[in-house]
């Protein structure tokens, strides 16, 4: 299952000032239902700081965005330009209903990305049904990458040993 979740667009959110003013200029349980409505509404849409994001499916957990710590979710904001991606691939299998099964884990892999503005990117695996899957998987870590659910490419993840490779060879 993905998660995913939606922009507001900027010029849906009211500006500070414009509550404020109306804010001092009222009785004071008026003051205190526009404090708490404003304060629900950007609870409930909060304030979008990038306009593209990256969803990962559940087995992948993006760990950095350009080094920075990212919170454990399946969608990230992603800020225009190029962006290192650090992921890690976790997945747990089990034989059969007896056995308590046995997870199979990715060390850090790594995706180069140019991202442009407005974008919805996604990571798919391919079908993995058992640990070997897993294993073959992270033997040669290729996953499609769709941009706004649409283009579909094959994209390799990299080793960080192929990272430093490629940041050498440049």
């Amino acid at each position: 299952m993905q998660r995913s979740f939606t922009l507001i667009p900027t010029y849906l959110i009211v500006k500070y000032e414009i509550w404020m003013d109306i804010i001092m200029t009222t009785s004071f349980s008026v003051k205190m239902l526009l404090t708490s409505t404003t304060v629900g509404l950007t609870l409930l849409f909060g304030m979008p700081a990038q306009a593209s994001s990256i969803t990962v499916p559940d087995s992948m957990i993006v760990e950095t965005v350009n080094g920075q710590n990212v919170s454990i979710k399946n969608t990230i904001g992603l800020s225009h330009g190029q962006q290192l991606v650090e992921i890690n691939y976790s997945d747990l299998f089990q034989d059969n209903a007896d056995d308590s099964g046995h997870w199979v884990r990715s060390e850090s892999l790594y995706l180069t990305l140019e991202v442009a503005e407005n974008q919805r990117y996604e990571l798919a695996t391919p079908d993995i049904y058992s640990a070997e899957d897993a294993r073959e998987f992270l033997d040669n870590p290729q996953v499609t990458l769709s941009v706004n659910g649409q283009q579909q490419k094959n994209v390799a993840l990299l080793t960080q040993s192929q990272l430093l490779t490629q940041l050498v060879l440049r």
